[in-house]
Parts: C-alpha cells; structure tokens; sequence
C-alpha cells in the first residue's frame, strides 16, 4: 500500500511575522498522520498573491494533497483565493453555493450581510466549495495540472476543525484508495513525559510501522493514537486489537480514558453514572479544577459547590483544617492537603474531594519546599489519600497550576475507580 503525501501551507502576515502561533499547520499534520498521510512539508507565507501560488505549485510538486489555511476573509489583503487561482491556471468566479453559504450565516445571526462579504463566495473556476458550519467563510478543492489537489481551508481554527471534523477529513479518507482500510484507538495519559513515552514505546513509533503510533501532548497530557491499516475493517482491526492489549498492559499506569480527552471529562462522566457528588479544595491552583469541571456540559449533577482557599486563615476557617497543623507542618504539606479535602467533603456534602496546595512559583521556594511541588489530598466516602508532586519549577506558574489541575482531576478518576490506596478516617 503506497503512502500518500500531504504539503501545508500556512498563509498570514502575522503568522509569518512571529505576532502569533500557526495553530492549524500541527493540527492538519497530526490528523493526516493519524490517517497514515505523510506530511512532507510545512510552508508559511504572507498575505501576497503571488508568493501563495509559488508556495502551492511548488508544494504540489512533492505532495499528491495540499492544503492553504487563512487568508480567506472579506478585505483586499485577504488573497487566498486569488494565488490559489493563479497556481491552478483559471480566474475566479462567483459561485452560488458558496454565496448562499456566506448569506445563510448573516441571516441565522440576524445581521444584514455586509457587501465586502461577497468575496468570500469567489472560488477558483472548477473548484469544489466545502462548507463551513461555523463561519462566514467557506472552503474550497481544485485540481492542479500535475495531479494534486488543493484544498483551502479558514484560518480561525473552530472554523478549520470544524470543517475537518464534519467534512473534509472524510474526503481525505475517501481519497485513500479503494481497498485501504484504516481502523484508530486512542488512549489518554497523565503522568509521564512525551520522552519518556517514546522510550516505553520503541519501535512502535516508527513512521513505516503498521499501527502506525503517535502521540500529542497538550496539558502535561499525552493522547497516544494507534492506526491500523488493512485491506478490510476485519483485517486492518485483526492488526490493531494486539498492539492496543499490548499498550493497554504498558501503560496501564498512565491510561485515564480511552473515550475522554480530558481527565475533567472522564471524571464528570464517572461521577454522573454513579450519581455522586464532587467539590475541591484549592490554594495554588486557585479554583482550575473546579472551573474544569464546570467547563464539562451536564457538570451540574456532579458538583454543587467548591472551594478557594489561599490563606492558611481561610483554610481553617472554610475547612477546619487546625491551626496547630498548619503551623506544625505549613500549607504546603500532604497532611494539610488531606485535612482540606476532608473539610471540602464535609462542607459541601461531597462524595468526593480533591484538595491542592503547592509552590507554583516563581518565588516561594525553599530547598524542603522547591518551586514546583505540590501535594494532594483525595477524600471518598470516608476514607482519604494525601500525596505530592514536584514538577520543574522553571516550566513557569502557569504550567505548574495547569499539571496540577490535571492531576488532581486523574487522582479523583483513580478514587473512583479503587486505583488510589485509600486509608480509612481514623
């Protein structure tokens, strides 16, 4: 089975001028991948017509699929469409579909469409328009000369993933080749290293590999996607279904969901289908695991009130946590970490509590007490568990709160699931 190549390219001013990250080019590449689509190449260029037709024909000549994201607004600058026409050899044309896609969206918003808008409906002559569910702008493919096609995509990414979520990455699949059957698993880690993943995995990362292997990391959290190719869904699941055992068996540590991206998700989900209530008790991460859950559609009937307690004065106050521990052992200690979540639970009648606190930094740091740790409490039906962490503190505050967040939130999942040696309450 060959292997298909893909080209990106990546239009905008400010991306090329550094003003912002290019967020479409390592989503593109990770999903082609994940299809077993070579990605040969990532080009970014700037708002000029002629310097987008040069990158797309050249492009074009290494890779059998392109695609151009951004530059398809309503202003002068926005001159997308007009290299992409100028690299397929046609003009640009007003086309209906397109037009009617542009009109629909103002009027589903209750806005009177501006005239500038209309030139969003210009398409290259002979082009294929692809909708965009969620924006003004639609997409569109031609076919070049040598064979490639182009396919032209918005650059806000909602925009852009929603149309690969809901269209595009269907045509994609479709233009694999008639008996080429791809079948994916994927798993959800918390808990170790992209690096340390890679050497735990071996071999199984190699590009030629059948699961192909690969893994994004966003959070401190590792999605791993395990692609299988066959000539039939049978064949291409008898190659996947014993390398997912395998992975299931090395990871088990680290594995949150198979389903749920997001450990917030997986744990609201889990709480729901047992019907149990969950609060948090938080000092350095500042209310983060609380507003994860409520970021979680149908959260309601799972957590009903949570707690930010920074002060040691409002830890005692709010959650009973005693004075005397606190002075005895400091904020920033696994037994005062249990004795928050045990207050959290109590106050708020809870099923389940998490507690954090922690040196997030940049400051505060003791050579006991290093910028970077941060200790859990976990409270479940009256029994608890107190633990710490130390991530680098130089990765800066925000990366501590959000590895810590995430953690806390894996940390309830383990309770739920009897993963977690729980004590009981003396």
């Amino acid at each position: 089975m060959s292997t298909l190549r893909a080209a990106l390219c990546s239009v905008g001013d400010e991306l090329l001028a550094g003003k912002h990250p290019d967020l479409n080019a390592p989503y593109l590449a990770r999903e082609l991948q994940a299809l077993g689509v070579e990605v040969v190449e990532v080009a970014v260029v700037g708002d000029d017509e002629q310097a987008i037709a040069a990158a797309v024909t050249r492009l074009a000549s290494r890779a059998e699929l392109v695609f151009v994201t951004g530059g398809l607004g309503p202003t002068l600058d926005d001159v997308t469409r007009h290299g992409v026409a100028r690299a397929a050899g046609v003009a640009l044309m007003l086309d209906p579909k397109a037009h009617d896609q542009v009109t629909a969206w103002y009027r589903t918003s209750g806005r009177e469409m501006p005239a500038s808008n209309s030139r969003q409906a210009l398409v290259p002559e002979g082009a294929a328009v692809l909708a965009n569910p969620v924006g003004t702008a639609p997409g569109f493919e031609v076919s070049l000369e040598g064979g490639a096609v182009v396919r032209v995509l918005p650059g806000p990414p909602s925009e852009l993933r929603a149309m690969w979520e809901q269209g595009v990455g269907g045509r994609v699949r479709a233009s694999l080749g008639q008996g080429t059957v791809r079948v994916e698993q994927r798993f959800h880690l918390q808990g170790l290293s992209e690096s340390q993943f890679s050497d735990d995995a071996g071999a199984w990362l190699e590009r030629a590999a059948n699961p192909l292997v690969g893994v994004t990391v966003a959070r401190g959290l590792l999605t791993a996607r395990l692609v299988a190719r066959g000539a039939t869904e049978a064949e291409a699941r008898g190659v996947l279904e014993p390398l997912a055992t395998q992975f299931r068996v090395r990871f088990q540590p680290w594995i949150f969901s198979e389903q749920h991206a997001t450990p917030e998700e997986a744990l609201v989900e889990a709480l729901a289908a047992r019907g149990l209530w969950v609060s948090a008790a938080e000092s350095c991460t500042g209310g983060l695991v609380a507003g994860a859950l409520t970021a979680v559609p149908g959260s309601s009937a799972v957590l009903r009130e949570s707690f930010v307690t920074y002060a040691n004065d409002a830890k005692e106050s709010r959650l009973g946590v005693g004075r005397e521990l606190l002075e005895a052992a400091g904020a920033v200690s696994e037994e005062v970490a249990r004795s928050m979540a045990r207050g959290a639970a109590r106050a708020a009648g809870a099923d389940l509590a998490l507690a954090t606190s922690g040196v997030a930094g940049p400051g505060g740091g003791t050579p006991e007490k290093p910028v970077g740790l941060v200790c859990f409490g976990v409270w479940f039906q009256g029994q608890s568990w107190a633990g710490s962490r130390t991530w680098p503190g130089r990765a800066g505050r925000a990366a501590v709160r959000d590895w810590a967040t995430a953690h806390a939130l894996v940390l309830g999942l383990r309770a739920l699931e009897g993963r977690l040696p729980l004590e009981p309450e003396r």
